[in-house]
This record gives C-alpha cells, sequence and structure tokens, in this order.
C-alpha cells in the first residue's frame, strides 16, 4: 500500500517531482551541463533543482567537476528508485486530454519464463507494430510478484484450478493442455505406465513439490499419487529433466511440442490430461483502465490462446 504524505520522511515530503525529474534526466544524460542541453534549460536551473534536493536529505548528489563530472553513488542510487515513479507520473499526466484514448508509455509485464519465451515473444512483433508508442518491460520470474507493490501493470498467471482470491482483477486468458511426458531413455529402460494408479511405481519429476496429480480422463477425474526424488520450481528445467530421463512429468503442450517432434520424449496415458491448467491475466483494479494494458491484453487474448493450447 502506498505510504500516506504524513507518514514519510520529511525530506522527501519537501522534494519537489520536478526536481526529481531533473536528477532523472542528470543520471541519463551524464552530466548537468548535457541534462540542461537535453531539458533545454539554462545549466543553472539544473544545477538549483539539485541543490534543492540536496539540502533536503542532506547528502551530495552530484559530482561538480570537469574531470569527473556525473552523480555521486547516492546520486545513482536515489535517481534509480525515483526513475519509475518519475516515468509514470509524466504518462499519466501526458495522457489528460487527446492522447488519453492512445496506447503509449511503459508497459510493466511479470510472468513465468515458459510462458514468456514461448507465448509473449512470439507476439511482441506484431504488437508493438501495432502499437509504436508502447515499451513493454517483461519480467520473466517463477516467484509471485506482488504487482502493486512493485508497480507491474500485468500479471500473466498459471494455475492448476482456480486463482488465490486478491483485490486484482483476472480474466482468463486460455484453458492449458497439461499432459505427462517421459524421455524416450527413460521410456526404453523403465516402460510407461498404462493406468493412472501405476504412476506411483514410476519415477516423477516433482514439480513445484507436487506429491499427487488429479488427472482428466474420458471417465473423469482421478487423483493419484507421485513420487521422486527430483523437485523442480521452474517447467523449462521440468522438460530438460525429462529429456535427460531422469523421470515421468507434467508439461504445457507448447513446451513439449519441439520435444515431441526431436522424437526426444514421448506422452504417458495419452488419454489423460493435468486437470484444471489454466493462464489468466491479472492486474491491478482502476478505472478507467490505460489505453496501453487494454490494448496488451485485448492483443494477447486475440493471438495467445492458439499458442498456449493447442491439441496434443
Amino acid at each position: 500500500q502506498p505510504w500516506p504524505m504524513s507518514s514519510l520522511p520529511e525530506p522527501l515530503r519537501r522534494t519537489r517531482f520536478d526536481d526529481l525529474g531533473v536528477l532523472v534526466e542528470v543520471a541519463v544524460a551524464g552530466s548537468l551541463a548535457a541534462a540542461a542541453k537535453r531539458l533545454g534549460v539554462a545549466k543553472s536551473t539544473v544545477g538549483r533543482a539539485i541543490s534543492r534536493i540536496e539540502a533536503n536529505v542532506g547528502v551530495t548528489l552530484v559530482r561538480r567537476t570537469t574531470r569527473l563530472p556525473g552523480l555521486t553513488e547516492p546520486g545513482r542510487q536515489l535517481a534509480s528508485l525515483a526513475a519509475p515513479h518519475v516515468g509514470a507520473l509524466r504518462d499519466a499526466t501526458a495522457g489528460i486530454g487527446r492522447e488519453s484514448q492512445e496506447a503509449y508509455g511503459v508497459l510493466r509485464v511479470t510472468t513465468l519464463p515458459d510462458v514468456a519465451a514461448l507465448v509473449i515473444a512470439p507476439l511482441l512483433p506484431g504488437f508493438l507494430a501495432r502499437y509504436p508508442r508502447v515499451r513493454l518491460e517483461i519480467e520473466a520470474t517463477v516467484r509471485m510478484v506482488d504487482l502493486v507493490a512493485e508497480g507491474f501493470d500485468l500479471g500473466i498467471r498459471v494455475t492448476l484450478g482456480r486463482l488465490a482470491s486478491s483485490t486484482l482483477i483476472s480474466k482468463k486468458l486460455a484453458e492449458m493442455n497439461i499432459g505427462l511426458f517421459a524421455g524416450t531413455t527413460y521410456a526404453a529402460r523403465h516402460g510407461l505406465p498404462k493406468h493412472p494408479e501405476d504412476l506411483i511405481k514410476h519415477e516423477a519429476v516433482l514439480f513445484a513439490g507436487w506429491t499427487s496429480l488429479t488427472l482428466q480422463g474420458a471417465k473423469g477425474l482421478v487423483k493419484v499419487p507421485i513420487q521422486g526424488r527430483t523437485t523442480v520450481n521452474d517447467l523449462f528445467v521440468t522438460r530438460e529433466a525429462i529429456v535427460a530421463g531422469v523421470g515421468i512429468g507434467p508439461l504445457a503442450a507448447f513446451l513439449a511440442a519441439p520435444e515431441l517432434a526431436a522424437g526426444r520424449i514421448v506422452r504417458v496415458l495419452p488419454d489423460h490430461r493435468v486437470a484444471g491448467g489454466a493462464t489468466y491475466l491479472v492486474h491491478p483494479p482502476a478505472k478507467p483502465l490505460s489505453p496501453k494494458l487494454v490494448a496488451f491484453c485485448s492483443y494477447l487474448l486475440e493471438h495467445a490462446p492458439r499458442l498456449i493450447g493447442p491439441p496434443s
């Protein structure tokens, strides 16, 4: 949650937003003179803005020498912290008026590495060509990102079953076809299960520490235990462990497809799939939603399902 102004340290309450914007320009340009040129103002104007911040925070932010111009270490740290907020506020103010319906500015997105690489990345050229004023920052990570606290506009999340309850707004992007697979070397050494209940007799690659699987088949749902000595939290690693012959594990169809085509893995229990897999778009609530967020979500809803959930 944002801090109330009354709880902020006194120096931060006194520091002006436009002065922080000047500090960010100095960080980008490399010196007071270069920043003044970028901003189209006198060098003394830039110097006074930096001096006001220095007076507020009580540290030197800029080296005022011709031999080694630029920011001090505290200056670089403050500029780095201020930059995304300055950019966001500039986006907000620029969007009021004629351009409020045009998609532009920086859109920060987070998702899993496999979704980022195999679903989002292939769609980027088309999106960026359609919306030339939008810039994307994509963080691929397996950790659960706090969208609000960390300043992200959108999360693309994969879940089995329902999303955890939260204040975020969510929309299903696509059902996921998650099957079980084994490396051909594993299949040759150990054979493959013929029934879901046979899985307990085999070595599994335990994604996210799963000790059981709920499978969807022609006769409905069946929950079966699994066991294994290898636990991973990333589906890219799961895939490589399966290819290497470690054991049987779950893969989304888009992850499995190239390895199936190359003959390095085989489908296990092809009449069953892991139940409940789906991908969701989640974002903090806002009215109205920014045009850049609406544009990206619409583009994903139009194009991503064919990449996420193709038939086996």
